[in-house]
């Protein structure tokens, strides 16, 4: 006999068992198993995600806080005010204008294997927001497999470089340290032949 539970979704878990059981049969092992015994593992693996996702469900809910006299609080009103995002939007602009009009045409200059129509303005405006994949800027290109798989390797090396001397020309983010490095800022002396 199968397992048997009152639960409001029972029956929605032993169809789901059924259509499985029936749409899979070489799942079933007799050396293993009795059939019984693995429709019911079937069904409690059913009424086991339909419980967790009905706990997922009640989590989600809001419920209103009661405070100590007595009055309900809506959650809602306690979620802090979205950040002002007119900065955001502005530095957003500013860089976008850089890339396009790009005015001391260093970006059209920055060329991937000497191809001048896969340059840094063209590959930072498509891998802006909402950025484009790499496969589809390859197909684009007709890039070789080689040639695709350098194509974001340049772009982190070269193109990346100029966007963040951008930024930190703007102000919008800091220049690296220097400080705490190991490498020496003197030049080296050339040996002298003995």
């Amino acid at each position: 006999k199968l397992w048997k539970e009152y639960s409001s979704y029972y029956n929605d878990a032993l169809q789901e068992m059924w259509e499985y059981c029936c749409g899979h049969p070489e799942e079933y092992d007799p050396t293993i198993k009795g059939v019984i015994t693995w429709l019911d593992d079937e069904l409690k693996k059913r009424l086991r995600r339909f419980r967790d996702a009905g706990y997922r469900q009640q989590k989600r809910q809001i419920t209103g806080l009661s405070t100590e006299e007595g009055k309900t609080i809506d959650p809602v009103d306690r979620v802090p005010a979205a950040p002002d995002l007119q900065p955001v939007m502005k530095i957003w602009q500013k860089t976008l204008d850089w890339v396009k009009t790009d005015p001391d045409g260093v970006l059209r200059q920055t060329c991937f294997r000497k191809r001048p129509e896969i340059n840094a303005q063209v590959l930072i405006q498509r891998r802006l927001p909402p950025d484009q994949p790499w496969k589809t800027i390859a197909a684009e290109f007709k890039l070789t497999p080689p040639e695709a798989k350098d194509l974001p390797k340049f772009y982190n090396r070269k193109c990346l470089p100029l966007l963040r001397k951008f930024g930190v020309c703007q102000g919008y983010i800091e220049e690296k340290s220097k400080t705490g490095s190991s490498k020496s800022t003197t030049k080296p002396q050339p040996r002298k032949k003995s």
